[in-house]
C-alpha cells in the first residue's frame, strides 16, 4: 500500500475503500485472466458503478469504434494450415514481419490444393499462375475501395459507379471466394484510419454465414493469453468486446453515438479519478495511465509489481496458468486451467471476490454505517 508492505487483508480493505470513495471509477485489464476472473471484474464494476473496458490498443485509431461493434473473426495459424484451401493476402506482405510464415502456414500441401490472391503486394510467386494470383493496386485508397465493392458483391448489394479494374478486381477475388471451401484473409496492421481493416472484417463476416471464413492479423499487437475470452464474456454480459461506459447489473449504460468505451482516453479525458486494473497492461498503456491521475487512486491486481511502483494498492495474485478457471483460445476452443504447483499467492478471482464482498457491506452499511 503507498509503496510499504502489507498484509494481503490490508491492501484488499484499502483498495475497496479507495475505490468505493472515489467519483468515477475504471475498471480495465481483463486479457490475460480466467473468464471467471473477467466475470468477477464484471462484478465490481457493477457494485461501483464503474466504466468497464479492456486494455485494448485497437481503439485509439479511428476505425477502432467500428471494429470494436463488428467483432472479428480470427483463427491460429495453423487453421490456415490445416483448413483455409483460399489464402487472400489483404495489402500485406508477410515477408518482411514474418518471413517463414509462408513456408510454414501457406505451402504446406492441402486437398485441395490452396490457392491464393495477393491484393495490392508484390506476388507471392513470381511469375503468377491460376492458382497464386496477383491483384495490384493503383492508389492508396483503392484497398478501401475494393473492400466494399467485394462486400456488396457477396451481399448482392447495388455497387455504384466504379473503375472497370476495381470491377475486374472484385470478380476475381468474388469468383474465387465461389469456389473455395475455406478462406482466410490475412491482413498487418491497421491503417491509420481503419477502414480497410473494417472492410475485411466485414467481408469475413458476411462469408462466415455460408462457410468458414476468418482474419489472420499478423502485425495487430499481439493478443493476451485470454484475449478472447474477455470479449466473449463482455459480449455476453453487456453486447459488446468494447465494455461499458457504465456497468449496471443486467446490461450498461449505452456508449454516446454507441461508441466503444476506450479505456485510455477516458483517463487522459479527466473524468476518471481510480482505476483498478486485473492483469498486466501493454506497456504503452502503463506508460501512458501513469501521471494522468492519483498514483493512490490505481489499484493493481497482477502477478507482478511493476517496476517503480509507489503509491497505490498492489496486490499480487498467481500467474494466469498457476490458476483454476476457463480460457477461451482464438479459434473458439476452451482451455480449462487445472492450476499449477504454486499456490503461495491468491488468485485474481478470489482477490476481486474479496474487494467485491467488501463493496457491497459497505453500500449496505450507507453512509453513516462505517467504512469498507
Amino acid at each position: 500500500i503507498d509503496g510499504r508492505p502489507a498484509a494481503v487483508a490490508a491492501a484488499i480493505a484499502a483498495a475497496a475503500r479507495r475505490l468505493g470513495g472515489a467519483r468515477r471509477v475504471l475498471v480495465t485489464g481483463l486479457n490475460d485472466v480466467t473468464i471467471e476472473g473477467v466475470t468477477a471484474a464484471c462484478d465490481v464494476a457493477e457494485t461501483l458503478g464503474a466504466a468497464l473496458a479492456p486494455a485494448d490498443e485497437d481503439s485509439r485509431h479511428p476505425g477502432g469504434p467500428t471494429i470494436a461493434r463488428c467483432g472479428e473473426i480470427t483463427a491460429a495459424w495453423e487453421e490456415l494450415r490445416d483448413r483455409a484451401d483460399l489464402v487472400i493476402f489483404w495489402g500485406h506482405d508477410p515477408a518482411g514481419s514474418q518471413p517463414r510464415f509462408v513456408e510454414r502456414f501457406v505451402a504446406p500441401p492441402l486437398s485441395p490444393p490452396r490457392r491464393t490472391i495477393a491484393v495490392g503486394t508484390t506476388p507471392l510467386c513470381d511469375p503468377p499462375s491460376s492458382d497464386h494470383v496477383h491483384l495490384p493496386l493503383d492508389d492508396d485508397d483503392d484497398d478501401v475501395d475494393l473492400a466494399r465493392l467485394l462486400l456488396a458483391s457477396i451481399l448482392d448489394r447495388p455497387r455504384g459507379v466504379v473503375s472497370p479494374r476495381l470491377e475486374a478486381a472484385a470478380a476475381t477475388l468474388h469468383a474465387a471466394i465461389d469456389a473455395a471451401r475455406c478462406v482466410a484473409f490475412v491482413t498487418g496492421r491497421p491503417d491509420p484510419h481503419g477502414l480497410s481493416r473494417c472492410g475485411v472484417i466485414e467481408i469475413v463476416r458476411a462469408l462466415s454465414r455460408r462457410l468458414p471464413a476468418f482474419e489472420i492479423p499478423l502485425d495487430a499487437p499481439p493478443l493476451a493469453p485470454n484475449a478472447a475470452g474477455a470479449a466473449m464474456a463482455l459480449t455476453w454480459r453487456y453486447g459488446t468486446a468494447a465494455g461499458a461506459p457504465r456497468a449496471v447489473a443486467g446490461g450498461a449504460t449505452p456508449a454516446p453515438q454507441g461508441r466503444p468505451v476506450d479505456a485510455l482516453g477516458l483517463v487522459t479525458a479527466g473524468g476518471v479519478d481510480a482505476i483498478l486494473a486485473v492483469g498486466r497492461l501493454p506497456p504503452r498503456l502503463d506508460d501512458l495511465f501513469r501521471g494522468q491521475i492519483d498514483p493512490r487512486g490505481v489499484i493493481r491486481i497482477a502477478p507482478a509489481i511493476p517496476d517503480g511502483a509507489g503509491d497505490g494498492v498492489f496486490l499480487r495474485c498467481r500467474e494466469l496458468f498457476d490458476e483454476t478457471g476457463t480460457l477461451l483460445r482464438a479459434d473458439g476452443r476452451t482451455v480449462e486451467l487445472a492450476g499449477g504447483t504454486d499456490d503461495s499467492l491468491p488468485s485474481a478471482v478470489a482477490l476481486l471476490a474479496a474487494i467485491h464482498e467488501r463493496l457491497v457491506a459497505a453500500i449496505a452499511l450507507g453512509p453513516e454505517g462505517g467504512t469498507a
